[in-house]
């Protein structure tokens, strides 16, 4: 009896046996659940510290812009390094020029540019004609003013490529290449003056001597007054119409290969203040490759404000007819006017006057038909006396409420039951 006294049940002697016999799986399969948990897999290789480097700008971001005597590189200067980090600190954008030797700009018409087109060039940026402090995301902007041996005489080629340093003066490689021409540009537009008028802005300038096949290029700014800032989208609409872009440009075809001196912007608005920016435009092919502009310095801005101030063209087409209104012996004779509506988007109606006509001289002209102007090109006299003969003409009436000069008169006899 005492052997047993210290043992325990057998339920209990199992639970023993059975703690005990699992305990080692469990410890291993609770210390692989936690390694999982806990991510305490094997480190991979160690990466190296980032370099920092700005990424190379976007292709379709680079361009070469030859305008007078100097070159106009632009890019976009990308936000991020090339380990997609966020750049730090200021970055130094350096342009590099080549000029592309007679051979070298016709092999590269032909498909075999002597620098890789399309991807970053290998070869260092060499020489650096410009340099700039470039905006991580924003875009960027510098000249290349050309030495005289290259802003006079004969074309050539120019390429241009751009690369981005940061503070340690460390760079991913440059851009891709542009191109842009050298030699004579076109002469600057000298006098440039402007003035409204109901067709329009009026723009003038002092001819180039000679024949030119160059174009002239208009930089149209629209100035808005200050107090349509103020007015709301829906308001500053229906009073003015759809906005109109800012900045539009206008070009003078030159076909029979003379300066015109001067244009019209017919698309200018009544109401609006514009400033004008002109410049020559010259298209040039080197080594039968692409063709490249050239332009001009740009002239000095002329602003020119085209005011409401110009009354409707006078109306044509008028014609007079006789007839009756009404049957039997209510009937009474009436003379039916009509015209050809203006075609201008500023005509608020139109006026009609009369005159009596007597020994074939006219009495004086007298407005009928109400005092708001007609929305219609016609009218139906019919104030008048059997037998009379009366003289019309007619005005229209602008927005502004100007009046244009009348018409041609015409003459009609009231018919007689």
């Amino acid at each position: 009896m005492q052997l047993f006294a210290n043992t325990p049940p057998a339920p209990q002697r199992f639970a023993m046996v059975q703690s005990k016999s699992f305990a080692p799986a469990f410890s291993a399969a609770g210390v692989a659940i936690c390694c999982v948990l806990a991510g305490c897999a094997s480190p991979g290789p160690p990466l190296p510290p980032t370099l920092n480097l700005p990424e190379i700008p976007p292709a379709s971001s680079v361009s070469a812009a030859r305008i007078g005597p100097a070159v106009v590189v632009r890019w976009m200067t990308p936000e991020r390094t090339t380990d997609r980090l966020l750049i730090k600190g200021p970055v130094v954008a350096e342009v590099c020029r080549e000029v592309i030797s007679a051979a070298d700009a016709t092999a590269l018409a032909g498909g075999t540019p002597p620098v890789r087109r399309g991807e970053a060039a290998a070869i260092p940026c060499s020489p650096v004609v410009a340099k700039a402090v470039a905006q991580p995301g924003k875009a960027g902007e510098t000249n290349d003013t050309l030495p005289p041996q290259l802003a006079s005489g004969p074309s050539q080629l120019l390429a241009y490529r751009v690369q981005l340093k940061n503070t340690a003066g460390r760079t991913a490689g440059t851009s891709v290449t542009v191109y842009a021409a050298a030699g004579d540009a076109p002469p600057p537009i000298e006098n440039f003056r402007a003035h409204p008028s109901k067709a329009g802005a009026v723009l003038e300038w002092l001819s180039a001597d000679g024949g030119n096949d160059d174009t002239i290029e208009l930089q149209r700014t629209a100035m808005d007054p200050t107090q349509q800032k103020r007015q709301p989208e829906s308001l500053s609409t229906s009073l003015s119409g759809p906005k109109e872009p800012t900045e539009v440009r206008l070009r003078t075809d030159n076909v029979s290969g003379r300066d015109p001196g001067g244009t019209i912007d017919r698309s200018a608005q009544i109401g609006r203040t514009y400033r004008y920016i002109a410049s020559r435009v010259r298209i040039v092919s080197i080594g039968g490759g692409e063709r490249l502009e050239v332009r001009s310095a740009p002239s000095a801005p002329v602003t020119v404000p085209i005011a409401d101030v110009f009354p409707p063209e006078i109306p044509q087409a008028l014609v007079a007819v006789p007839g009756f209104m009404g049957e039997g012996s209510a009937a009474r004779p009436v003379i039916d006017l009509s015209w050809e509506p203006n075609d201008e988007p500023r005509v608020a109606g139109y006026r009609v006057y009369r005159s009596v006509v007597g020994n074939g001289v006219s009495d004086r002209w007298q407005r009928i038909g109400g005092e708001q102007p007609l929305s219609v090109a016609a009218y139906r006299d019919a104030d008048i006396l059997p037998g009379q003969r009366y003289a019309y003409r007619i005005t229209a009436i602008g927005v502004n409420g100007l009046e244009s000069r009348p018409s041609d008169a015409v003459g009609e006899t009231a018919t007689t039951p």
